[in-house]
């Protein structure tokens, strides 16, 4: 009897295995351009939702607000790379420009750079000295958003 139970549970635990190493790979899998194209596009909204509160908020003299916009971008500039895989491109749907992959390592550190500046942004905001935290807010949008967009980013789409 308790070689049966002991038997049960070897093949629980290699199912389970088995079952968490499928899912590590099937999150693992590259998105189609499709899902990268939608799912970058989303995340760009959310971005600029983000900026827009920080701008909003700092014209309105509240600075409360501005750490969680700041966070916002913290955790949306880490997934950047993860959603342009390489190819990723539709002259129709999608503003990005093949200089992407050309210059993967400046593009990647685009969204590195964004991450850190917001993470000041969020600290200087939690600080409550309002001139430094707008200074911070403008750096971020010339030295991250600016830049990658001047460099990455094709014209508007026409529709």
């Amino acid at each position: 009897m308790r070689g049966h139970q002991v038997l049960r549970t070897t093949i629980a635990g290699i199912v389970l295995a088995g079952v968490v190493a499928v899912g590590a790979v099937s999150a693992q899998a590259p998105m189609n351009a499709a899902d990268a194209i939608t799912a970058r596009q989303k995340l760009m909204k959310e971005q600029g939702a983000a900026m827009k509160t920080i701008s909003d908020s700092l014209k309105a003299g509240q600075l409360d607000p501005v750490p969680a916009a700041a966070e916002k971008l913290v955790t949306t500039a880490r997934r950047i790379p993860t959603l342009f895989p390489e190819g990723s491109v539709d002259p129709n749907n999608s503003r990005a420009k093949p200089e992407i992959w050309q210059q993967w390592p400046e593009f990647e550190g685009n969204a590195k750079r964004l991450e850190s500046k917001a993470a000041q942004l969020a600290m200087t905001a939690k600080g409550g000295d309002a001139q430094a935290t707008a200074t911070a807010a403008r750096d971020l949008g010339r030295t991250t958003c600016a830049a990658c967009h001047d460099t990455f980013r094709g014209p508007e789409l026409k529709k």
